[in-house]
């Protein structure tokens, strides 16, 4: 199958009611998903759902207008309420935080990535992408988004969500995404979201304003970001909430999954966690394959995020029969970035079975 593309161009509210339009029946099915999902998995109740998402969202009325703009679009043209859309866009917090105070074996967690420098690629451009592991069910789009100033993103995102996760600019920015959680998070200290981070980094025209973007306030949960800005420059970014780190490639390469690396060097704990050995496996795994096969070009990129070794924990992540159904992690999309050429290489869900579709900016 091919993964379904939309443009929307103009405002963020025209751009909101585009994306609402046309991914009505999508928003409303993950709308479902994610209230069975906190229901069932962290106890909490639509209503009490709801009203903590009302109360951020009126945080993030004084954050960023623009990005509220593009979810009242969403809103007024999936025919759906403000608050249903506000707690997809600010799920990432309100799941994570409360799914991270549970033993973390219970948790679902994916997602690796990478990024390669030109020292370390066959056609000396800098690479970037991830597998982006997640909820089996929830539907997902690419969209090419054309902003009022001219400028381009391309991301993979979730229906119902403005702002997009793993993608790039026109101006030569990419971005990978995993998530994490450490002892310090709380979605209640109400600073901006990772959704809203991720719009302002693919909004952004250089890495210093990508990097003021995730660095320049306190977070309310952990996330690690991969950034990249042609033509060569690219660094790990662990964030924490009211600490960070950053990690330089080494040898041209740079790799990271859903743990902090080493959380004392980040400044914070991690909560116990029986399957951090999983995702450190695929970071070491992820490592070892981009080394081995430097200088590295797109198509062997491919074949290294189809990799089975450990299935179903994976760099290709399948099903985990062991586990609950609750708890079971795919790989979405697989995901590889061109920043020189401003082009990207993608899939409708594991790569090992759907085709990469090239799509281009400009």
């Amino acid at each position: 199958m091919s993964l379904s593309h939309f443009t929307f161009s103009g405002s963020s509210y025209q751009q909101g009611l585009s994306h609402g339009e046309a991914l009505q029946e999508s928003i409303i099915k993950n709308i479902q998903i994610y209230l069975d999902r906190f229901e069932n998995e962290a106890r909490i109740s639509k209503n009490e759902l709801l009203e903590n998402s009302e109360i951020y969202l009126n945080i993030l009325r004084e954050q960023s207008p623009e990005y509220v703009n593009g979810m009242n679009g969403i809103a007024e043209s999936s025919n759906l309420e403000l608050l249903e859309i506000a707690m997809l866009n600010l799920r990432y917090e309100l799941l994570y935080h409360a799914l991270g105070k549970k033993l973390q074996s219970e948790a679902v967690d994916g997602c690796t990535s990478f990024a390669v420098l030109p020292e370390a690629s066959e056609n000396k451009h800098l690479l970037m992408g991830q597998n982006w592991d997640w909820i089996p069910d929830v539907d997902c789009v690419l969209t090419t988004n054309i902003d009022s100033d001219g400028l381009q993103r391309m991301a993979f995102t979730e229906a119902g969500i403005f702002g997009g996760k793993p993608g790039m600019n026109s101006e030569g920015i990419g971005l990978a995404v995993n998530g994490m959680y450490s002892t310090d998070d709380d979605w209640s200290r109400f600073e901006k979201p990772f959704h809203l981070r991720c719009y302002e980094v693919l909004r952004s025209k250089n890495m210093e304003e990508a990097l003021q973007v995730l660095a320049g306030t306190p977070r309310s949960c952990t996330a690690n970001f991969i950034l990249g800005h042609a033509p060569k420059q690219a660094v790990d970014i662990e964030l924490a909430p009211d600490s960070l780190r950053l990690i330089d490639p080494i040898n041209g390469v740079l790799a990271h999954a859903n743990h902090l690396v080493d959380p004392k060097e980040t400044g914070v704990a991690e909560p116990e966690n029986p399957r951090r050995r999983l995702s450190e496996f695929r970071h070491k795994r992820m490592e070892e394959l981009l080394n081995e096969q430097k200088p590295i070009n797109v198509e062997a990129m491919q074949e290294i995020l189809k990799d089975h070794e450990h299935q179903p924990q994976s760099l290709c992540r399948h099903r985990d029969d062991t586990l609950p159904e609750s708890q079971h992690t795919i790989t979405k999309t697989a995901m590889i970035m061109d920043l020189e050429e401003r082009k990207m290489w993608v899939t409708d869900g594991q790569p090992c079975k759907a085709k990469f579709e090239e799509f281009a900016l400009n």
